[in-house]
């Protein structure tokens, strides 16, 4: 896991921007936590008001050694690379076996028989509706929240993203997708036709919607 706290670019004009890229191959239970703390962390410019904006990209079925930061000589991957060069890498960042289970955890910090989620279909992906995640958590704080990508923690209301604590959702509610160019989509609970390379349709959806919240703190998670 790669943390990065900096400056914004110049279109978004906010205190501080902090980026962070995980892995499905090796997440932690108290990632949730760490990111709900940073709520009460005082800013470091006392003069702005405002607190950080945060990204989270969850990488499924990354493996540890698929970048370059980690020691890949194949692929190159300077983007990603560069969160691990200008900020702080995590070597003890640990994953179930299977998605929706570490997906409950991440969004709640909790171990996974405690949300409910016991694996990836039949319903076993649901998260409990008892259960507080971390969008209910900076909705509540006053951000903006988006998700964008894979979901798979319950695709019916009130299982949706939408029911979660995220105001704007453009994605796949359940596992595996197999169409990666104009695939169908959901945005809001609507079907859609996505546009193109299903990575980069997401990843423009994800810019739309920090674009929009410029003006005040949002939380996105591109998954």
């Amino acid at each position: 896991m790669f943390l990065q706290n900096s400056a914004p670019p110049a279109s978004f004009p906010t205190p501080s921007f902090l980026i962070i890229l995980t892995s499905l191959a090796r997440p932690s239970l108290f990632l949730a936590t760490f990111i709900a703390a940073l709520l009460a962390l005082p800013l470091a410019a006392p003069a702005a008001p405002r607190p950080p904006n945060v990204v989270i990209f969850l990488a499924d079925d990354q493996g540890w050694g698929d970048l370059g930061a980690t020691g890949n000589t194949q692929v190159s991957t300077p983007a990603i690379d560069s969160l691990a060069r200008d900020g702080a890498t995590l070597d003890r960042f640990y994953v179930c076996s299977v998605c929706a289970p570490t997906r409950a955890e991440f969004l709640t910090g909790r171990y996974h028989p405690r949300t409910g989620v016991r694996g990836v279909s039949t319903g076993q992906e649901r998260l409990d509706l008892d259960e507080k995640t971390l969008a209910d958590a900076f909705k509540a704080a006053g951000y903006a929240t988006g998700a964008f990508g894979k979901w798979h923690n319950g695709s019916q209301w009130p299982y949706h993203p939408n029911a979660r604590g995220f105001d704007e959702y453009y994605g796949f509610t359940s596992g595996h997708w197999a169409e990666y160019f104009d695939p169908p989509l959901e945005h809001n609970g609507l079907t859609v036709r996505g546009r193109g390379f299903i990575a980069d349709d997401l990843t423009t959806h994800a810019l739309a919607c920090i674009e929009k919240n410029r003006a005040r703190p949002f939380f996105c998670y591109v998954s």
